[in-house]
């Protein structure tokens, strides 16, 4: 039987085990004494509770707070990990997740917390060491960051760089640009230029910044932290594949109105939810997000139940498909009738809105307001970029740039005047 005893935010919860594929969890009874659920589909309660064979609560709960695809795959092969044990990756690198979480073996200690300067060349070379080598020090940050993509937990403080170890919470996230940059160009400036966009459309975003090392690099804040640097704590945080109860494979299958729909009203405020959720989906149509799924979307779990926490992960990717192909990319979630982004019209929107629980007159309210602003806003961050010191791939990202304004805004503004 394997072990990981779990922790959150320095407080000890209970043991994760492992035996013949079955996982199950144990609330530690200091725990159970004054402190909450952890784990949708599962009691408050003494004694060990195991998975079925077929409904899975605690691995795949677990198992979400892993990095998926090329980036779980580079994670594997530098812990010396057989590939899909998912149980021996959180051992040997769930020393900090997203949320809250800290996994540890037995008779492991929490390390006490310590910080590292980072140099602008020093990141760089890392970078190019992808990828071979994940960017975070092995012997300083274990992580654990959901998602597709390389990712690196950071402090970012005053223009400065730090790389935490031990016990100290990171701060931001960074990411270089894509694995894939033949294919995903200029990602940095494609996620930077869209959640700044997020921000002027009235959604709630972290702070976001890009820079140059001089490999371009995109920094986010971390939305599951609290406090400031260097008085800085972990939130437990869950996406809406964990609240849900589902596996990470269903983040795309199970992305629809109605599931959507569940996440608000598992929440504190289900009608401001509902709307917040609503104003994402739209927003993702006009920038054309094809990508966004029930693990973009995050919940804190407070001592009142379920808020939703500032979007991320948003950048335009049907600008990347096929020269012409790309109303014939997929929605990231069917809005009444429409199913790729050529077949979206108006009343689509005030369907899914409707689904949503939302009035067409309010839903119609939204949408004139979102794209009085978009436009504005986009051509204003385009000129901030254009007025941006020269550099290597300037005229690649401003062409990037336009085709968003251009082939996906304005296109899509254009789809859903139309009568």
């Amino acid at each position: 039987m394997r072990v990981l005893n779990v922790y959150l935010d320095r407080v000890y919860v209970g043991k994760l085990v492992e035996e013949s594929s079955i996982w199950g969890f144990e609330y530690d009874a200091d725990w159970l004494a004054k402190g909450f659920n952890i784990i949708p589909g599962l009691d408050l309660a003494a004694g060990r509770q195991l998975d079925g064979a077929t409904t899975r609560p605690v691995q795949w709960f677990f198992d979400n707070l892993l990095p998926e695809e090329k980036a779980r795959t580079l994670l594997e092969k530098s812990a010396h990990v057989e590939p899909g044990d998912a149980f021996a990756l959180l051992t040997a690198i769930g020393h900090e997740s997203a949320g809250a979480f800290t996994l540890l073996q037995p008779g492991v200690e929490l390390k006490p917390g310590e910080v590292y300067p980072l140099t602008s060349a020093e990141m760089n070379d890392r970078i190019l060491n992808l990828p071979k080598l994940p960017m975070n020090d092995s012997e300083r940050k274990k992580m654990s960051l959901a998602g597709a993509q390389h990712k690196m937990l950071v402090i970012f403080k005053d223009g400065q760089l730090y790389e935490p170890a031990g016990q100290f919470p990171s701060t931001h996230i960074l990411k270089p640009e894509h694995s894939e940059p033949d294919v995903y160009s200029f990602t940095t400036r494609n996620e930077w230029f869209v959640m700044s966009l997020a921000n002027a459309c009235d959604l709630s975003v972290p702070d976001v910044h890009h820079i140059f090392l001089p490999a371009p690099v995109y920094i986010v804040e971390r939305f599951d932290r609290s406090g400031e640097y260097p008085d800085v704590h972990r939130l437990h945080v869950m996406d809406g594949c964990q609240l849900l109860g589902l596996s990470f494979r269903e983040k795309y299958s199970a992305s629809t109105v109605q599931s959507l729909l569940k996440l608000a009203q598992s929440c504190i405020a289900p009608g401001p939810t509902r709307l917040a959720i609503f104003k994402w989906a739209l927003f993702n149509t006009l920038v054309g997000n094809g990508d966004a799924h029930l693990k973009n979307l995050s919940f804190r779990l407070t001592d009142r139940g379920y808020q939703l926490m500032p979007h991320y992960d948003l950048l335009s990717t049907i600008i990347y498909a096929t020269p012409g192909k790309h109303p014939c990319e997929d929605l990231s979630q069917r809005m009444g009738d429409a199913v790729q982004f050529g077949d979206l019209r108006k009343e689509h929107v005030f369907q899914f809105g409707l689904a949503l629980g939302l009035p067409e007159a309010l839903s119609l309210r939204v949408l004139v307001q979102m794209i009085k602003d978009i436009v504005p806003a986009a051509d204003m961050l385009i000129a901030q970029v254009e007025a941006e010191p020269s550099h290597p791939g300037k005229a690649g990202e401003m062409q990037m740039l336009k085709k968003i304004r251009y082939l996906c805004i304005q296109e899509m503004i254009g789809q859903l005047n139309r009568a």
